[in-house]
């Protein structure tokens, strides 16, 4: 696996909404920052070989507010798991997956347990699912988008980054 040069972390990063971003976006990325269905479905109809490889799953105390309701400044415990997403052996995409551990408690404890399995297949199969509005970032050659989702009406956070060689077969 290659070895990560960015920090998955939202916390490290300048997000905006699409509205509100300070420099043009490339045709090229919009359809990867603004599509509205799975992205796991997605990119298996670009491959034959997609395939997901988990980097850490662990709990974290944090102070993201993008995940909190009251959004406040103080930590809390979230399940944090970091994936990257492949074709063949080359990697796409980068995500980065908060979960509160009240949302595992509430109903989604399941979402701890993937393991190789995409997110996606799990959001995008309950049609009672609900998403924020996409936040967009860009730095290096690198873009990235992240929504807040809520399942079963427990929240998680979901970031991608969107890496050069998915654009290139784009």
């Amino acid at each position: 696996m290659e070895t990560l040069t960015f920090d998955l972390d939202t916390r490290s990063h300048s997000w905006y909404t699409p509205s509100a971003f300070p420099e043009p976006i490339p045709d090229e990325m919009g359809y990867w920052l603004f599509l509205p269905g799975s992205l796991t479905e997605a990119l298996r109809q670009r491959t034959d070989n997609f395939s997901v490889a988990v980097i850490e799953e662990t709990l974290i105390n944090s102070t993201d507010p993008s995940l909190n309701a009251a959004h406040t400044k103080e930590k809390a415990e979230y399940f944090s798991r970091k994936v990257a997403l492949k074709n063949h052996q080359e990697i796409w995409v980068m995500a980065h997956t908060l979960i509160p551990t009240t949302s595992l408690k509430q109903g989604l404890a399941e979402l701890s347990t993937l393991q190789e399995r995409p997110l996606g297949e799990l959001l995008f199969a309950d049609d009672t699912v609900r998403k924020s509005p996409t936040e967009i970032t860009h730095f290096d050659t690198l873009w990235g988008r992240r929504s807040r989702y809520w399942l079963r009406e427990q929240p998680l956070l979901v970031t991608e980054y969107f890496l050069p060689e998915l654009i290139r077969q784009s």
